[in-house]
């Protein structure tokens, strides 16, 4: 087998020596990283850290469950075999190569645009009329609409969780054409979103929360009164985005202040 084709005890090896056998590995990775269900890590020994109330009995959420590398691996041999381990970090790793060349063509794209620019900008009169076109495209009435409507339709999904933590929230919008995306997404030169990375049927990106919205962060708050606490929403949103369908979805996460003195968080992703 070639250089490029680690073996499978090779394989197995190096994700073994990913951690340190007493490394605490939260429940979220343990499920991804090491093959297992929640049933799986059931049977395991855990700590938990966070969770609990600050005073005033506001929550700060659910703690979160960690446990020890060793254990998991063990978990995942038993669960499993070598034989099916090797198996799932092979297909991981073809993966994670796949989007490794996605990622690397988006960013290319990228730099053709960037590089488009720069040239545009030195050519005098076509800078002016390049740069009043990128204006347009990205300022329409339109673009600036529809931010505002997205910004509104996330502050209404803003709530509590029933542990009375931020919970986390999505909206979805129909009817979004890829130029309208790349507008939305500060590249409104690439409407064919040759700089974005497709995964599947969608285009899923992490963005800038402001930027998305065209607001300031005193704009992305929300006071619930009766419950004495202010929510802004977090600096980073999760926009998906699927062309065949024209559906745009945006999901995010917010962090909580109480009106006087206690700051707490809350966090997702979809």
């Amino acid at each position: 087998m070639g250089d490029s084709y680690p073996s499978a005890r090779d394989l197995v090896d190096d994700w073994i020596g990913e951690c340190d056998p007493y490394d605490m590995v939260s429940s979220k990775d343990a499920k991804k990283e090491y093959f297992l269900t929640a049933n799986d890590l059931a049977t395991l020994m855990m700590c938990s850290v966070g969770g609990g109330f600050l005073p005033g009995l506001i929550s700060t959420g659910p703690p979160t469950k960690y446990y020890f590398h060793e254990d998991l691996v063990n978990k995942s041999l038993r669960k499993h075999g070598m034989a099916g381990v090797v198996k799932k970090l092979e297909a991981r790793n073809k993966r994670e190569e796949r989007k490794r060349m996605r990622e690397e063509q988006a960013e290319q794209a990228r730099q053709r645009l960037m590089a488009a620019a720069s040239t545009s900008t030195a050519d005098g009169a076509a800078a002016a009329t390049a740069t009043t076109m990128k204006a347009s495209a990205s300022d329409t009435q339109e673009v600036k609409r529809l931010r505002g409507g997205l910004l509104n339709m996330a502050k209404q999904n803003m709530g509590f969780e029933m542990s009375g933590s931020p919970k986390s929230w999505k909206i979805g919008v129909a009817g979004i054409s890829k130029a309208t995306f790349a507008a939305l997404m500060g590249r409104p030169t690439d409407v064919d979103l040759e700089s974005f990375v497709k995964n599947g049927a969608y285009y899923k990106e992490q963005y800038d929360a402001s930027k998305l919205f065209g607001a300031s962060e005193a704009q992305l708050t929300k006071d619930f009164n009766r419950e004495c606490v202010t929510q802004n929403i977090g600096s980073t949103v999760s926009v998906r985005y699927k062309p065949s369908t024209m559906e745009l979805s945006i999901g995010g996460y917010a962090e909580m202040y109480a009106t006087m003195s206690y700051r707490l968080y809350g966090s997702s992703d979809f």
